[in-house]
């Protein structure tokens, strides 16, 4: 008889069962791991006394995940047959398991305070592999010559048998400071401590660290009331006062201190926090070594929490952090939280690179990243990394910089290639759905089995004569915006100087005078109403599309009646979502589809999501699951056409 247990784990990535399978080699039990792609099951005999013990300790081994759900255990008569996910071999991008951080907290370890400490199934490895098949020869590392310590570690640790990028104090690499006056280097415990110690003590007394991490450069700093620059990133330094300070869900804690440490919008709840940020902020828990161990000492000064921006190594600050070895950072990526929903919004790292099974003869190449087959799978990955591509077909994305030269190339539309990326990943490629795609613009699709169909395109929107376009809609609009301009003239001077390609939101937020300019804005201030309901914005139909101009007619109307932005903001995304639910029930009762594919930024908002599920929630409604519901799904999906 077999005793089985089985941890729910919604993701093809293996690094879950790696840990598991390495583990059971340090423990000394027999039993066999099997990654499924939604769960990792442990098959043990029933009768081993090792049992019991080995999943105690399992818990103390194992992180917390955004992919890992529940667990239970029963037993069966059989050895049970399931179906496994294949092993692909390449660089992750998440945080440090348990075992690395206890290591790299331990004074007596040779990886004390030593930020690069990683293993097979954890750490910032990515960022140094420049190519592939993924070894340290194709790697930042190859110039490190592992020290006799870590040589045996490949050959008796478990956790870092045959691990390319193994290093240590010792042998591994050297960071430096420079305050603009001299460089101090560290390469041993006491240096690498004290050079931590002083970034935090800069930070806190108000200095700017600018600070290269293996996820690229980042500017470390004390948060000041009006005077934080935009795209700053709120950095918790301590769990503990998570929810002093922010208003959250056990899903969006669990989040933030997972393994894979995504970027989550969340609502904030203490005063010091609302002055600061305002009514939401993007929330992070330190990710990769260099940021833990900053972080670990400005908890020591007493700062529970700073900010910082990514940017770039020519960024002013008063303190460089730096190191020599050479890294390729991924874009950060940012997660969608809805009770029980959730979702990565946009970004590369947890996500990629990731592999499909089954090679196909296709390249495929969207926002610098491609798919390429490598045997029998695809491995999808930043271009960079592949020395040559050979097929006799390449999907290009409109507008993508990449000119192949193959005779054979194709160019699709965004909305098609997120539309099949989850088409495929639910497979249901050859049936029947209607796809929305929201981003800057809204497109509703149709696929028929065989190709995607744009049935209602967006109408244009072009910000140039606005206020001619807003004014001609009806009879009593050029009044509307007479109104509009006597009691808005500044707002109306920077309405009349927009560029043609400033898009909907951007025109919006201007108009509702929001801080930030951007999708950004509107949804983070839609997060600050606290009200029951909104107000009806005018969605209505022109030949069959939405009509931009009257929408923002809708929105004078109510600014001049003094509504107030929250309410605004909330009410948009309310009025989109009965928009687009109307439109896919008339193409679903049209085209007897039972699928609805979701894709776009802009659907990661949570009152547009709200009433989506609020009108389609008994529908077949998809969303991405390893793939960002955002433009990155597209490299993925181009496999397919």
């Amino acid at each position: 008889m077999y005793f089985i247990f089985e941890m729910e784990f919604s993701s093809n990535k293996h690094y879950i069962a790696d840990l598991v399978r390495a583990y059971a080699d340090s423990f000394g039990i027999e039993l066999e791991v099997i990654h499924t792609g939604k769960a990792v099951v442990l098959i043990f005999n029933k009768d081993d006394e090792k049992i019991e013990p080995f999943l105690l300790g399992l818990d103390g081994q194992l992180p917390a995940s955004v992919f890992l759900g529940k667990s239970r255990h029963y037993f069966l008569e059989n050895r049970p047959e399931y179906t496994s996910v294949k092993k692909v071999n390449f660089p992750l991008n998440i945080s440090l398991c348990p075992s690395c951080q206890k290591e790299m907290f331990d004074v007596s370890s040779s990886r004390y305070y030593y930020p690069f400490t990683s293993c097979n199934s954890c750490g910032s490895q990515h960022p140094f592999v420049t190519a592939y098949p993924y070894e340290r020869a194709n790697s930042g590392m190859k110039f490190l010559v592992p020290c006799k310590s870590c040589q045996e570690e490949m050959k008796r640790n478990p956790f870092r048998k045959g691990y390319p990028l193994i290093s240590c104090l010792e042998c591994g690499i050297s960071v430096k400071m420079n305050d603009g006056r001299s460089e101090r280097y560290a390469n041993d415990k006491g240096s690498y401590r004290k050079l931590f110690e002083v970034s935090a003590a800069a930070v806190a007394k108000g200095k700017t660290v600018l600070m290269k991490t293996p996820n690229g450069y980042r500017k470390f700093f004390k948060p000041l009331q009006g005077a934080l620059p935009r795209n700053s990133i709120l950095l918790i330094t301590d769990a503990k006062v998570l929810n002093d300070h922010m208003m959250m869900v056990t899903q969006e804690f669990n989040a933030l201190l997972s393994i894979e440490r995504p970027v989550v919008r969340v609502s904030t709840k203490s005063d010091e926090m609302k002055s600061l940020y305002g009514s939401t902020a993007l929330v992070k828990y330190p990710d990769d070594g260099m940021t833990m161990l900053l972080a670990r000492e400005l908890m020591t000064t007493g700062l529970s929490y700073v900010s910082y921006i990514e940017c770039d190594a020519a960024s002013e600050a008063d303190f460089l952090v730096d190191f020599d070895i050479p890294v390729e950072p991924q874009k950060d990526t940012s997660l969608f939280i809805n009770q029980d929903m959730e979702f990565f919004i946009s970004g590369e790292r947890i996500v990629f690179p990731a592999a499909v099974e089954g090679g196909r003869d296709v390249v495929a190449v969207a926002h610098n990243l491609a798919a390429v087959r490598m045997d029998d799978v695809m491995i999808m990955d930043s271009m960079e990394r592949f020395e040559s591509m050979q097929t006799t077909r390449v999907n290009v994305l409109e507008g993508e910089e990449f000119e192949s030269g193959h005779s054979n190339e194709r160019r699709f539309e965004q909305w098609k290639g997120s539309m099949f990326s989850v088409l495929a990943e639910h497979d249901v490629l050859g049936q029947k759905a209607v796809g929305i795609h929201f981003d800057s613009s809204l497109y509703f699709l149709y696929y028929n089995g065989k190709e995607v169909i744009n049935v209602v395109p967006p109408n244009p929107f072009e910000a140039e004569r606005l206020f001619d376009r807003v004014g001609s809609l009806r009879e009593g609009s050029d009044r509307l915006v007479e109104r509009y301009k006597k009691s808005y003239p500044e707002i109306c001077k920077k309405l009349e100087n927009l560029s043609g390609d400033t898009d909907l939101f951007t025109t919006v937020a201007i108009m509702l005078e929001l801080e930030e300019e951007s999708f950004e804005g509107i949804s983070a201030k839609a997060l600050s109403f606290l009200g029951k309901g909104g107000i009806q914005i005018d969605t209505r139909i022109n030949d069959n599309r939405f009509d931009n101009y009257a929408f923002l007619a809708s929105i004078m109307s109510y600014l001049l009646a003094g509504v107030e932005s929250e309410l605004m903001c909330y009410s948009i995304y309310e009025s989109f979502g009965d928009y687009i639910s109307e439109i896919v029930s008339q193409l679903t009762g049209k085209t007897k589809a039972e699928n609805i594919t979701l894709t776009g930024e802009t659907l990661a908002n949570q009152a547009l999501y709200a009433r989506i599920q609020r009108h389609l929630g008994r529908r077949n409604l998809l969303f991405p699951r390893n793939y960002p519901i955002g433009k990155e799904c597209a490299v993925h999906g181009a496999i397919y056409l």
